[in-house]
């Protein structure tokens, strides 16, 4: 049975989702991941800290952690650091249900895409990982695109991909800063945050 609150209302063309935190519950493995890699910067990662700012990318994540505790850090190391770490974790990560059942419910009835903040690698994997790749038609990352979110970008190339109008997509998403970019590209937004139990 769906959860209604995730039934996207007609007309709609396209369906895209978010990934980390939508699709798949992947909070503690990236938490642990930058975690991992911020030690080797001899930083110690704040748990209330990182998860108020969950969905943000990670250069974002490190300039502002950068201004937080005074470091200057190498952001590409890090994030490669932190990529690799992840690739270590990826078994812990399963399908946000909830969600996942509206993206296999629409299976073969509308195109649908992921459209990520993430890096590629780390979107690709996952969503192998979790068996939910073959249910979209494009994966859209972080590194496809000038700006991440709350820029529209990966949305409105995702619509590109799928050849849909970006306003006559519907979007999931599980941050204020999706929320964001979801809606700066036109489209109907679907928070998934009340559906999938968990405080903002």
């Amino acid at each position: 049975m769906l959860d209604q609150r995730l039934q996207p209302s007609t007309p709609y063309a396209a369906l895209i989702f978010d990934c980390d935190g939508t699709l798949v519950d992947t909070a503690a493995a990236n938490e642990s991941a930058w975690r991992d890699a911020l030690a080797g910067w001899q930083v110690e990662l704040d748990p209330a800290w990182y998860r108020a700012r969950t969905g943000l990318s990670g250069d974002r994540l490190l300039a502002e952690l950068e201004v937080e505790f005074g470091v200057e850090l190498d952001h590409r190391a890090v994030r490669a650091a932190a990529l690799d770490a992840y690739q270590w974790l990826i078994h812990t990560v399963t399908p946000h249900r909830p969600v996942s059942a509206v993206a296999e419910a629409h299976r073969g009835r509308v195109p649908m895409a992921v459209a990520s903040g993430g890096a590629r690698q780390a979107v690709e994997e996952t969503l192998r990982v979790t068996g939910l790749r073959p249910l979209f038609d494009a994966v859209v990352t972080r590194d496809d695109v000038r700006y991440g979110k709350p820029a529209p970008d990966v949305y409105l190339l995702a619509a590109r991909l799928l050849d849909v109008a970006p306003y006559a997509c519907v979007a999931y998403e599980d941050t204020d800063e999706g929320v964001a970019a979801a809606l700066a590209a036109g489209m109907t937004v679907i928070d998934v945050r009340p559906a999938i139990h968990r405080p903002h």
